[in-house]
């Protein structure tokens, strides 16, 4: 029986990984290559990772977890369903802008580096945000019970707001475009006419 291994190290060596590839801009890097540019033998970059794929995979999600928490401590104490919509998108735009840059770089390099990754990569995506979208919509159709938002497709609107969110982040990785634009049209455009009064709420 194999030696356990150590989360928190190998959550170090994927983020010094990952700082050494996009600092020397490596692409097709192997794991001979990996483990040279980190000092160590391939055997013991082994014992932590099973391919280039999985370093970038632990990278993701500690990125992911922190910007979870980034979005949990921006909605607290937000309850009307359509600002809690544009406060996500607010923050997730917001944590791009902040603390984000590695990430986009991250997806970039590892869909770039590996065959089939975006799948993988999107896998990983959605272990963390379907949860939410499907939250949003409970909450958008608890709204229109209540009286808080206008009658609407509750799955049509998070689907629009997640196809806008999804889209300015590519722009943002191949045009470099900034989220003022869209956060702005957002509000007034698409959740703005949904916000009412909650004249039935409790």
């Amino acid at each position: 029986m194999g030696r356990p291994v150590g989360l928190e190290r190998r959550q170090e060596i994927a983020l010094a990984a990952f700082e050494a590839i996009r600092v020397r801009g490596v692409y097709g890097v192997t794991m001979s290559e990996l483990a040279a540019l980190l000092g160590m033998k391939r055997p013991t970059l082994y014992f932590y990772f099973r391919d280039v794929g999985h370093v970038f995979e632990t990278v993701l999600v500690h990125m992911l977890e922190r910007q979870r928490a980034f979005l949990i401590e921006r909605l607290i104490g937000v309850k009307h369903p359509v600002e809690l919509i544009q406060g996500y998108a607010n923050a997730i735009w917001d944590f791009v802008d902040h603390e984000g840059p590695p990430l986009l770089a991250l997806v970039t390099f590892w869909t770039h580096t590996e065959r089939g990754e975006p799948k993988r990569v999107l896998d990983v995506i959605n272990q963390h945000f379907v949860p939410l979208l499907a939250l949003a919509r409970q909450q958008l159709q608890a709204g229109i019970i209540k009286g808080q938002v206008a009658p609407c497709d509750p799955d049509a609107v998070i689907d629009l707001v997640a196809c806008i969110i999804d889209g300015s982040l590519v722009h943002r990785i191949t045009r470099g475009i900034a989220f003022d634009g869209v956060k702005e049209l957002l509000a007034r455009m698409v959740l703005g006419p949904l916000k009412l009064e909650p004249e039935s709420a409790p």
